[in-house]
């Protein structure tokens, strides 16, 4: 597995594997165009202890966005900080979820749930890995080779690796066709309907606006906007989320994909492929997506001042050779 020096770096020693395609694929996991899939994430909730334990903190309940705003900076620093953070990070939502633990309630009534057990996590682990590299060619129009594919599954396999528990259970798949297996096993024996996935879904088009790091005057001003373009905004993402997700999955959130919903979401694809390849980096990108590209744009500018080798160079050794003897004397004998 890569290290944590090398988890960032776009690099495969396979020739089949396009070091440009592999660069692309790892901007895409700091795009903001994927969050018009966020509803793809859905399918960890599909499993019942997920469902019974997030149902049961009822932070859903509280403002669904504000969970998805904290969600999405998690997995901002897993992807982007550095090894030490990204580790810290890792640590600390194990430490945090420590307490995720008991039984559910209302329709989720005797369903026992605890989410540092290998059953749970590692499930939600592989879904956000599959989120990615799902609609990384709907994002930017690039088809991956198999090669490739493989190469983009150990990027992502090798950032969260912090992230996996320490029994043999609570490691990821190895390689990409492993995790298609265990996601196809899951799908279609282990995941099922229930009305915590159903109604969530459904809301996408209700999202609340978020507060976090909203002023209560910022809240006020915005509101009147938000409840005119969040019908829209959820609409998209439940459509562009159910093109994106496993069909078992999909039918399991009750939003019935119909021949209109393919138009809709072909014209959705070509936006999000213009706004790919004409957007600025600035916008395209999460700030620390953005910061991260930065610095290494700048180290890769520096280190072009280099030499390199330090040795003498040869025309200096030839005239070494034949001329002065520049050897620095030493102490004499007296």
């Amino acid at each position: 597995m890569t290290s944590h020096a090398t988890a960032h770096t776009a690099e495969s020693a396979d020739p089949r594997v396009r070091p440009e395609v592999l660069r692309e694929f790892r901007k895409h996991s700091g795009s903001v165009l994927a969050g018009a899939f966020a509803g793809a994430a859905f399918d960890e909730v599909a499993l019942a202890p997920v469902a019974a334990a997030v149902d049961r903190t009822g932070r859903f309940e509280e403002n669904f966005t504000d969970r998805t705003v904290r969600g999405g900076a998690s997995a901002m620093i897993a992807l982007w900080g550095d090894s030490d953070d990204r580790r810290a990070e890792s640590e600390s939502l194990k430490l945090r979820h420590r307490d995720v633990r008991g039984s559910g309630s209302a329709e989720f009534g005797g369903v026992e749930y605890s989410a540092l057990t290998p059953y749970t996590w590692k499930w939600v682990a592989v879904s956000g890995i599959f989120t990615v590299l799902n609609t990384f060619t709907y994002c930017t129009g690039t088809e991956l080779r198999p090669e490739e594919e493989e190469a983009a599954y150990q990027l992502l396999r090798a950032t969260f690796v912090d992230l996996e528990l320490p029994s043999a259970a609570g490691k990821f798949p190895a390689d990409l066709a492993a995790a298609r297996e265990y996601y196809d096993t899951m799908a279609t024996e282990e995941l099922a309907e229930n009305p915590f996935l159903v109604e969530k879904f459904a809301a996408l088009t209700k999202l609340p606006l978020p507060t976090s790091r909203l002023s209560p005057l910022a809240r006020r001003a915005l509101t009147p906007l938000w409840l005119v373009i969040r019908p829209v905004v959820g609409h998209v993402i439940q459509v562009c989320s159910s093109k994106a997700m496993h069909p078992a999955v999909q039918e399991l959130t009750g939003f019935e994909l119909k021949p209109r919903h393919d138009r809709e979401f072909a014209i959705y694809v070509r936006l999000l492929r213009w706004a790919w390849h004409h957007l600025p980096d600035r916008l395209l990108l999460q700030p620390l997506a953005y910061n991260r590209f930065q610095y290494e744009k700048l180290v890769h500018t520096l280190r072009g001042f280099g030499l390199d080798s330090f040795a003498v160079p040869e025309d200096r050794r030839r005239a070494g050779g034949r001329g002065r003897d520049h050897r620095i004397p030493g102490p004499r004998c007296r």
